[in-house]
């Protein structure tokens, strides 16, 4: 077993003073419309939709349910969410805030305290699964799986039975008749409006094509192999651009169609997010540098971490695809623990931080993940991520503005879903946004206190305390015996009895998020974690 199938299978078990401008600056964002992710990315959340703490098996409602390690998603027309739940050995869904089984038989557990899979078709409660993976609803509401370990593909059919598509149960290549076909752990499929399914045929380093009941091969197989230890060779994946004959990939393990039905695919092994184009018949690089060099023991291209031009850009071991609404990309970059998001030829972040795990919910750019494999989008701007590393079902969704919060030519100050009331408005100067500062201090967890004499404000909070000077750039941090002086970009004044300050000042110096909404003219503020 090759070094990226072993962190899969690991993974399937196991403070600078910046200003606010009234307009689009450093931090802005308007509201757009909720397919329009480029506009909305700065507001974007992470939730969790399903799943408790930890790895386990529970139906019911979302937030007592139990998965172990999803592996992929899919979405059937009626808004059903499909669960490929690899270590349950099961397919799960999710509607009406319950999770229930749809398929999979209960072989109890191995000496290794893993779920034991099998290969059987039948009906629900009855057919058995072995490392379930990628999964795509077809035009009659069917579900198709990649039962890796099985190397076969599967189908849960609209009545609850199950029944194999391709594949002898046996490992193995060769084309032909689909029942006896062979493949080599696939982990994704993707199917057409017409029926035709491709798969990711991972350790085959292959597309394969599934059409008439006839299995094809798509691109060029790999002929390179490395010596990874002395005395050691494998064979190994390669890379290659150009006519689909003569493409080759390492790994490819994601799959997704765009609206022309050309096909993008993960190319795991090589880093690099690939491009089936089936109207020129040509494979090209669309995300990370097609100039791909092998050391000469490596089995894979280094991974990394870049956003920016998608020819520069990185990825570390990217699965799961989807097209969204608006023609980009999301990709599943498991192993940096992050959403990527590509369009007009240049990679952002969605969710996540990168080369961070965890499970934490809040503004999407500061959430963790952890290996996620999957991410497919939802109704109203929404998506949902298999977050295999945490065993739960993460959601991504644009912040929604609160009841009450209108364009009526007043600025406001939004703290999550409240909207904080002052008698004194908040004033806008030179571009930066001061707010009075009992208003914001006290929201945030501040004492503050008056000197009348000297013209000071100090605000203390767990043993820090900040002391500011009507006119003065200056703000005197105290900590305990320690101090330093610091410079706001903007002095605070005195207006109608009030003393006011640079909204970001506290409020990046505790931890928040700060963002301008243009189109109600508010400050929002929401806690990073």
């Amino acid at each position: 077993m090759n070094k990226w199938i072993k962190q899969t299978a690991a993974a399937l078990t196991a403070s600078g003073l910046l200003i606010i401008t009234a307009g689009f600056g450093l931090s802005a964002a308007t509201a757009k419309a909720p397919d329009d992710i480029a506009a909305n990315l700065p507001l974007y959340e992470l939730g969790t939709l399903a799943g408790g703490s930890g790895p386990g098996l529970a139906d019911g409602g979302n937030a007592a349910a139990l998965f172990r390690y999803p592996a992929s998603l899919a979405v059937r027309d009626d808004g059903e969410l499909i669960v490929s739940d690899s270590g349950n050995q099961r397919i799960r869904t999710i509607k009406d805030g319950a999770v229930t089984t749809a398929a999979g038989a209960d072989l109890g557990m191995d000496a290794y305290g893993s779920r034991i899979g099998s290969m059987l078709d039948g009906s629900g409660e009855r057919a058995a699964f072995n490392g379930l993976a990628g999964l795509a609803a077809d035009a009659r509401g069917r579900i198709i799986a990649a039962d890796s370990k099985n190397h076969a593909i599967r189908m849960l059919e609209p009545d609850g039975s199950v029944v194999t598509v391709a594949g002898t149960g046996v490992l193995g290549f060769r084309d032909g008749a689909a029942s006896q076909a062979r493949f080599f752990n696939p982990l994704d499929i993707a199917v057409t409006k017409d029926g035709v399914i491709y798969v990711a045929d991972t350790l085959n380093h292959v597309i394969r094509k599934i059409e008439d009941g006839r299995v094809t091969t798509l691109t060029s197989v790999s002929k390179r192999v490395v010596e990874y230890f002395p005395g050691a060779v494998s064979s190994a994946g390669d890379y290659a651009d150009g006519p689909i004959g003569q493409a080759k990939f390492n790994e490819p393990s994601g799959l997704a169609l765009d609206a022309k039905g050309n096909l993008y695919v993960s190319d795991t092994g090589n880093h690099r997010i690939r491009y089936i184009d089936f109207g020129s018949g040509t494979v090209t690089t669309v995300a990370g540098n097609p100039e791909l060099i092998y050391s000469a023991d490596g089995m894979y291209a280094e991974g990394g971490f870049m956003d920016g031009p998608a020819g520069t850009a990185s990825f570390h071991a990217p699965l799961g695809l989807t097209v969204t609404p608006d023609g980009g990309l999301l990709v599943a970059d498991s192993l940096n623990h992050a959403i990527r998001y590509m369009k007009n030829g240049i990679v952002k972040t969605l969710a996540g931080t990168p080369g961070e795990a965890g499970a934490i919910d809040g503004p999407a750019a500061y959430g963790l993940l952890h290996n996620p494999a999957d991410v497919i989008s939802l109704d109203d701007g929404k998506f949902a991520i298999a977050d295999t590393g945490n065993s739960q079902i993460r959601l991504i969704e644009p912040y929604i503005y609160p009841a009450g919060l209108k364009a009526d030519g007043k600025i406001r100050i939004v703290f999550g879903q409240d909207i904080l009331s002052s008698d004194a408005e908040p004033q806008i100067i030179r571009g930066v946004t001061f707010v009075p500062v009992r208003v914001i201090g006290e929201r945030l967890g501040y004492t503050v206190r008056y000197d009348k004499k000297n013209q000071q404000v100090s605000l203390e909070k767990s043993g820090l305390t900040y002391t500011m000077m009507n006119g003065s750039n200056s703000v005197m941090l105290v900590n305990g015996e320690d101090s330093r002086t610091m410079q706001l970009p903007e002095a605070p004044f005195i207006h109608k009895g009030r003393t006011y300050l640079p909204i970001r000042f506290l409020a990046e110096k505790i931890g928040l998020d700060v963002q301008w909404l243009a189109d109600v003219k508010a400050v929002l503020l929401r806690s990073r974690r």
